[in-house]
């Protein structure tokens, strides 16, 4: 059993994690995965994070306009989901861990220097985007960049992609913990430690809500991504085979 300053330390990064997700629409799990995993392992983390983005998921649904425009992200998100299902059983905790690390390293950079890829062919891309997703989603808890670069790399303005992230992560979110309980990863002491997160986790809905008011959410992202690059390699050389 943890003494009280780990769980507040668990805290505050949620709510700094959730604070930015409520902002931009995405980034708690690039910013919380990497560091959660030095607390629980990486295997655990990826199922503690998924079961923070589904509570704040109810707050979302209660309080956010939703968008089902792109549609394809949803028709590759869920198969993603089943493959990373199957592949989350299969794989070490220590590779997971470098999975994480170098996924998260390489969002990172990819937003930082604003790389396009450009493509007429919106369905086959947002599908297959949707698909990494998901499975990424398993295995990592971060299934919200691959989305974001897609839709900034297709023109889409702020607004429109943080209601499209939020809702495209409540529906991948729920599906995904679904997969995990089925699966057996949902433990009794993994549905307890969210219970000590929670206030932390509204509280960063009320402050990311205000903030986003006063707040450009480019200017955020830029800091966040520079955050999540020393959380990355903070991964990668924790769960490094020599390390």
């Amino acid at each position: 059993m943890w003494d009280f300053y780990v769980y507040l330390l668990l805290g505050l990064l949620v709510f700094f994690g959730f604070t930015v997700r409520v902002i931009t629409g995405f980034g708690s799990a690039m910013l919380l995965t990497p560091l959660i995993s030095l607390f629980l392992g990486p295997k655990h983390a990826v199922v503690y994070i998924i079961l923070l983005e589904c509570a704040v998921a109810v707050v979302f649904i209660l309080k956010e306009k939703l968008n089902f425009e792109v549609k394809h992200i949803f028709v590759g998100g869920v198969p993603g989901i089943v493959a990373g299902i199957v592949l989350f059983g299969l794989l070490a905790q220590r590779i997971v861990g470098l999975i994480i690390g170098v996924s998260v390293l390489t969002f990172s950079i990819l937003f930082l220097f604003d790389i396009h890829f450009r493509t007429e062919n919106e369905g086959l891309l947002f599908t297959t985007l949707g698909f990494l997703s998901g499975s990424m989603g398993v295995l990592t808890g971060i299934n919200g960049p691959q989305i974001v670069l897609g839709l900034v790399n297709q023109g889409y303005d702020s607004t429109f992609i943080r209601g499209c992230m939020i809702t495209y992560l409540i529906l991948i979110d729920f599906i995904t913990l679904a997969s995990f309980s089925i699966s057996g990863y949902v433990t009794a002491n993994l549905l307890m430690l969210p219970i000590y997160s929670i206030p932390f986790l509204f509280l960063a809905y009320i402050v990311g809500t205000y903030l986003l008011k006063f707040i450009n959410p480019e200017k955020l992202k830029r800091i966040m991504l520079l955050i999540t690059l020393f959380a990355g390699t903070l991964a990668i050389w924790n769960f490094l085979p020599w390390w």
